[in-house]
């Protein structure tokens, strides 16, 4: 009998999987995208839900992308968010405590 891991089977990603630094969201977790006008430039702040089977038990908390050079671009990259999240597919994010590190917008992320 041949054993194969599951993640050659399947094509949805294990949260288990991921490194500690590493999260899988959509847009069933971020509630609002918020442009944050800040003292060294600014930055872009993902409200995210922890979600739960029933509303009551979900934790909010936010996440930001400090890597804004003007309120332009930041107001580009929300509205580019906000339509990719909107399409229905997944971002996978890297953090560092509450910052994003880095954002990954690919359509094949499960």
């Amino acid at each position: 009998m041949l054993f194969n891991p599951p993640s050659i089977l399947s094509d949805v990603t294990n949260p288990w999987s991921l490194h500690n630094d590493e999260r899988i969201i959509n847009r069933k977790h971020v509630s609002q995208i918020v442009l944050e006008t800040r003292s060294n430039g600014f930055r872009l702040t993902l409200l995210v839900n922890e979600r739960f089977p029933y509303n009551y038990k979900s934790k909010s908390f936010a996440l930001y992308y400090s890597n804004i050079k003007n309120a332009k671009e930041g107001l580009e990259f929300a509205e580019k968010l906000d339509r990719y999240l909107n399409s229905g597919h997944n971002m996978k994010i890297r953090i560092n405590g509450s910052e994003i590190i880095e954002i990954i917008l690919d359509e094949s992320i499960r």
